[in-house]
């Protein structure tokens, strides 16, 4: 019984440090796009008008994909991954 309620608070705990986790990431990521998308707008696009206007994205989108990698892995699929630990440290 003590056993279950442990277990129970293992994941609540954990995934509540994956969902932090992923916020930290997420924030990280605004901030450092909205940055480099300004940077680009303002001082490189100017400076260079031969460059396509899609050209200062593949940063954003890049990291974007990896942002929704990390949502899909750990955030909404970390129930799996938590018993996966489990499972692992009952061996």
């Amino acid at each position: 019984m003590a056993d279950e309620a442990y277990k129970k608070a293992f994941r609540t705990a954990m995934q509540a440090q994956m969902k932090k986790l992923f916020m930290t990431h997420l924030v990280i990521y605004l901030v450092v796009n909205i940055v480099w998308l300004a940077i680009n707008y303002m001082m490189i696009m100017p400076e260079n008008p031969g460059l396509p206007a899609w050209q200062p994205w593949y940063s954003p989108v890049g990291w974007g994909i990896c942002i929704i990698i990390h949502y899909v892995t750990y955030v909404s699929g970390g129930e799996k991954l938590i018993m996966e630990v489990e499972a692992e440290a009952e061996r």
